[in-house]
C-alpha cells in the first residue's frame, strides 16, 4: 500500500478512484475493487477490457447529472461506464 509522503508513514494513503480524477488527466490503474456482492464480476469484465493494474486511463467526458457514465480511454479504446463500474477502478495518487 503507498503511503503519502507529507504524512506520517502510519497512514496510508486515500486510494481515487476514476469517478474522482478530473477530466482529460492521465492516471494509473492501482486495482480494481473486488469487496462487495456482485464486484467480483465487474472487475472481471473490467480486466477483460483492459482495465488492469499499471495501464493509462483518462476520464473524457463526464454525464451532466451526478452519477451517471462516464466516456474513458484505456489504452488506444474508448468505453462508457457506469457511475459504479467507475468506483471499482483505484487509481494511483
Amino acid at each position: 500500500m503507498p503511503y503519502n509522503e507529507n504524512r506520517s508513514h502510519l497512514e496510508p494513503m486515500p486510494h481515487l478512484s476514476l469517478n474522482d480524477t478530473p477530466l482529460r488527466v492521465w492516471q494509473r490503474i492501482l486495482s480494481l475493487k473486488t469487496e462487495g456482492p456482485g464486484l467480483s464480476e465487474v472487475a472481471q469484465r473490467l480486466a477483460d477490457l483492459g482495465f488492469v493494474p499499471q495501464e493509462r486511463v483518462c476520464v473524457l467526458r463526464r454525464s451532466w447529472w451526478k452519477k451517471g457514465a462516464l466516456v474513458v480511454q484505456v489504452g488506444n479504446a474508448t468505453f462508457a461506464l457506469r457511475h459504479s463500474e467507475a468506483a471499482c477502478i483505484e487509481l494511483v495518487p
